[in-house]
């Protein structure tokens, strides 16, 4: 029996009127952001901006340095380079051990190396068996 109803429409997406809007203001606000970057005066203002954070910066880093230093405590600075005299020296101390296996190698290598102890003897002749013979003795 076929049914004579006719085909329901899915029920109405309450938030596609929502996202078109946001869609919409999205595109809108991208186009009016991008015409304001694009003046000359806009790269002025950002390009000013940039400069006074940068200067705000180092002046901090040079009152931090500064602070330190009063109290007696490590920068950055000297840590990096503490760092690289560290790393300095590890690499300077891996030669050195290369080169101590290398010289001890080389005095070990005039005597034979030793050899295992042998604990298995070799297999002997064993004599025929005869029928009337037992085991055969080594």
């Amino acid at each position: 029996m076929a049914d004579d109803r006719p085909p329901q429409k899915p029920p109405a997406d309450p938030f596609a009127a929502w996202r078109e809007w946001v869609t919409q203001s999205e595109h809108q606000m991208n186009k009016v952001f991008n015409d304001m970057m694009g003046t000359d005066q806009f790269a002025r203002a950002s390009g000013g901006w940039i400069e006074a954070m940068t200067m705000f910066q180092q002046t901090m880093n040079e009152g931090a340095q500064r602070y330190f230093q009063a109290v007696n405590l490590p920068t950055r600075n000297d840590l990096s380079e503490l760092a690289e005299r560290l790393t300095a020296v590890e690499e300077r101390l891996l030669r050195i051990e290369g080169l101590l296996a290398q010289a001890v190698g080389r005095k070990d290598s005039a005597k034979p190396a030793p050899r295992p102890a042998r604990t298995r003897r070799p297999p002997s002749k064993r004599k025929a068996k005869a029928p009337d013979e037992g085991p055969a003795s080594e």
